[in-house]
């Protein structure tokens, strides 16, 4: 059927790239000069409005969209007990350091602080934010599901204790004992080896 209009056709966006010419465009081997070009290209044949500048920094983008937090990867280094050397954390011990940080209360938090149970009220974003404190580079994106996974792995090693709630989890007293949170919430971390 001919006649049938179709949905997804704009006239404007097809037709401005159709009629696109790539001579008219200044292409240099500086990276930042090419896409400035394009840029150039696009307001030109596209008129800008405030919601479509494409004048961004991708760390912006990154900060904006995954996080409501701009994420400091530095915050996130524990000393290994060994070495002595800056490293990322483990999953227990990001758990540890995201119930310590006040910032990130509206991520998880403690429900009972002396039996180490706490709750986590954004689970995609944990996941997600453990992928990036971890900078893990797969192509796979980090689920609550496989989060939660790797949590239970603790269940064996005593590092956690099971719960029968959901996105809710319990350190174990072993885990309390080592990694002690005083009366003040004042956190103090012994990495084990």
């Amino acid at each position: 059927m001919p006649d049938q209009i179709d949905e997804n056709y704009d006239p404007v966006l097809f037709d401005g790239i159709a009629n696109f010419d790539p001579d008219e465009m200044y292409i240099d081997d500086d990276s930042s000069t090419y896409v400035q070009s394009l840029q150039d290209w696009l307001f030109e044949h596209f008129p800008s409005t405030p919601e479509t500048d494409l004048s961004y920094n991708t760390d912006d983008v990154l900060n904006t969209y995954l996080f409501d937090i701009p994420l400091n990867r530095k915050e996130w280094l524990v000393q290994d007990s060994i070495s002595r050397r800056q490293r990322s954390p483990r999953l227990f011990e990001f758990l540890i350091l995201l119930l310590g940080k006040s910032h990130y209360e509206s991520y998880a938090s403690f429900t009972d602080r002396s039996k180490g149970i706490f709750q986590i009220y954004k689970p995609e974003k944990v996941a997600e934010l453990w992928q990036a404190v971890k900078s893990r580079q797969s192509n796979q994106k980090m689920t609550y599901d496989k989060f939660a996974r790797a949590i239970r792995w603790y269940y064996k090693s005593n590092i956690m204790q099971k719960t029968n709630t959901r996105y809710t989890f319990q350190f174990s007293s072993v885990t309390l004992k080592n990694y002690f949170v005083d009366e003040n919430n004042n956190t103090t971390m012994n990495i084990p080896a």
